[in-house]
């Protein structure tokens, strides 16, 4: 453990330092998603080891390993903490592989193509949160770890992130989309989700330059002035 970690002393610490330690996490991971080296397991615990060194620094940036068992979640029931690499390691074998076979950037005119490739991005975007989502890899932030990894998926192929956070509805739908996959195998429900959670990003990211854009224009006549 760093000398200078000083654990939480209460639940507001806790949030602060967990809040900081997200934001921080989501940097690396955008950094990480839109570089061209490999994404690789390394990277994985990296994002996840700034998260939580302000947190816990004890768990932060490692796997669980034997001893370190989850009890069940939900409809999930993680796998136990002694195969933990093992699967995760044929988790980022399948993952490589499935990234290398699309191209980073789209490349044509046809909206049919650029829909497939879309299509294929989300695919593998919501097939790797499920991925972590099911083994939960580490002992704690494995939800939000899958979330911030789908966006390390879009950032690669230069789109904008979807949010990691579920509430309300949007969170039953989630837990609904899991379980359709555990069920059934169907992705179509949480593909639907990030898809639909991208295009509010993007709406966002929009109005952002609506207004810098009118902000810009109005500088300009009061500088005419």
């Amino acid at each position: 453990m760093a000398a200078s970690f000083q654990r939480p002393k209460n639940k507001e610490e806790l949030e602060k330092s967990g809040f900081i330690g997200l934001w921080k996490a989501q940097i690396i991971a955008k950094k990480i998603g839109e570089g061209k080296e490999k994404i690789t397991l390394e990277s994985i615990r990296e994002i996840h080891r700034v998260f939580f060194s302000e947190i816990n620094p004890d768990i932060a940036g490692r796997f669980r390993k034997d001893g370190e068992d989850i009890k069940k979640l939900n409809n999930i029931e993680p796998i136990p903490g002694r195969i933990v690499f093992e699967r995760m390691y044929e988790f980022w074998k399948e993952f490589d592989i499935s990234i290398s076979k699309i191209s980073p950037r789209f490349i044509g005119s046809s909206t049919k193509a650029r829909e497939n490739w879309n299509r294929e991005v989300l695919r593998i975007a919501a097939w790797a949160q499920y991925q972590i989502t099911v083994i939960h890899p580490f002992c704690d932030g494995n939800g939000r770890m899958a979330r911030i990894m789908t966006n390390v998926v879009l950032w690669r192929f230069g789109i904008q992130p979807s949010n990691i956070k579920y509430e309300g509805v949007d969170k039953e739908r989630y837990l609904n989309a899991l379980q359709c996959i555990d069920d059934y195998q169907n992705y179509k429900y949480l593909e639907e989700l990030i898809a639909k959670s991208v295009h509010e990003t993007y709406k966002r990211v929009y109005g952002v330059m609506l207004k810098q854009r009118d902000l810009k224009n109005k500088r300009k006549k009061v500088h005419k002035k």
